[in-house]
């Protein structure tokens, strides 16, 4: 049981790790194999994501002339873009954006797309800084509505880079009119093909003058994404993984209450499984309501298919509040264990009792410490089959 729960957290804590050092001494690379551990936790598979990358950077480098003569800027970013996006045969390593698919969770996994040479917008500019970053270039991420870019952080160097269409090397204008014209495309879909004005984008060119890199901003989008899928796609377990590592990364405290809140988090706490329990029971209870009235008044004026259209569609929204109720559960047991193994850590094995319910409630959703992997790992190596009995015992479905 504690062998399970240190690997699957593991990920997670090597990544509040690395949030955790100054921003300049973060490496994206590292960081972002630890969140694709979410899925695969292989720590091997973070390595190899670091090597291919290094590897990558040796061969770009023998394609740019030698530093001693000089290098420009913008010739350095067309050679990174052709070495990237070229496809295999033209000698290129033949990333693309993956336009057929893009809500593929594995996009947003950096060991998935160095594998499958697909992904989307931030995880391909997470690739393309690294290698520009490892030939001289300094870049940093921008994020812009419905897209993420990068530019280099080269003075006087308005440019952009759209890793999603090929490394594609644009003025701010040019991504202006593109925004504009993605606009119109989804007015005109909501309208259903309704004639739309052309719509004027203007991007405030203050940000070239900032030269920070934001690891937690980075990060936070990549998270935010990735949790929306998972929810989209009603995998909550999945989704409260990426809800943990988002407690790590927020770039401030408004943020970080907002994923703590409706933002996620509060979905899996024992309040939430009762509020939802109560909910899924008036449901119950109003549609049997409605079955007894349309028994009453006979056929009424819906007709027998939608009515049965109805039905269905309460059942499905039965089954999705079903299962958030099952993950908040298993929250609330996940987290009685992390409280235990932590207490063991820190020697203190029972709760002040002054200590307030506010404070015993943070206790009770206190971080899963790295010390407390150490244990739990060495528990487990040292656990006799009947310890492992007892403790499925103890626990039951904890686990």
């Amino acid at each position: 049981m504690f062998a399970s729960l240190a690997q699957t957290r593991r990920g997670e804590m090597l990544f509040a790790e690395e949030m955790a050092k100054p921003d300049a001494e973060v490496c994206f690379v590292k960081a972002a194999g630890y969140v694709a551990m979410h899925r695969r936790p292989d720590l091997s598979r973070v390595d190899d994501a670091l090597a291919e990358i290094d590897e990558l950077a040796v061969e770009l480098e023998k394609l740019l002339p030698p530093i001693a003569e000089g290098r420009f800027p913008l010739r350095t970013l067309k050679q990174i873009s052709r070495f990237m996006f070229d496809p295999v045969e033209d000698g290129g390593l033949g990333f693309v954006g993956n336009g057929s698919d893009f809500y593929d969770p594995r996009n947003s996994c950096l060991d998935e797309v160095l594998a499958t040479r697909k992904g989307i917008p931030i995880t391909l500019s997470l690739i393309y800084m690294e290698l520009a970053r490892r030939v001289g270039v300094e870049m940093v991420g921008v994020n812009l509505p419905g897209r993420f870019m990068v530019r280099p952080v080269v003075h006087e160097m308005e440019v952009l880079v759209d890793c999603f269409n090929g490394g594609e090397i644009l003025f701010v204008e040019d991504v202006e009119e593109m925004l504009g014209s993605f606009y119109i495309l989804l007015e005109t879909s909501s309208e259903k093909g309704t004639a739309t004005p052309k719509t004027s984008i203007t991007i405030d060119r203050g940000f070239f003058g900032d030269q920070t890199i934001r690891p937690r901003q980075f990060f936070t989008r990549v998270l935010t994404n990735l949790k929306q899928i998972y929810f989209n796609k009603e995998e909550y377990s999945n989704a409260l993984l990426i809800v943990n590592y988002q407690q790590h990364c927020s770039p401030t405290d408004e943020v970080k209450r907002f994923n703590e809140g409706t933002g996620g988090f509060a979905c899996f706490s024992n309040e939430s499984a009762e509020t939802l329990s109560g909910y899924l029971a008036e449901c119950l209870a109003a549609e049997t309501a409605e079955d007894e009235s349309e028994k009453d008044k006979g056929k009424g004026k819906a007709s027998p298919q939608a009515h049965a259209a109805k039905k269905l569609a309460a059942a499905k929204d039965r089954a999705q509040v079903s299962a958030m109720i099952e993950t908040a559960q298993t929250q609330v047991k996940r987290l009685a264990v992390e409280k235990m193994v932590n207490q063991a850590v820190r020697g203190n094995g029972e709760e002040d009792e002054h200590m307030t319910d506010k404070s015993k409630k943070k206790n009770d959703q206190v971080p899963f410490e790295g010390d407390s992997f150490r244990i739990a790992d060495e528990v487990s190596r040292r656990s006799t089959d009947e310890d492992d009995a007892s403790d499925d015992e103890s626990f039951g479905e904890s686990n």
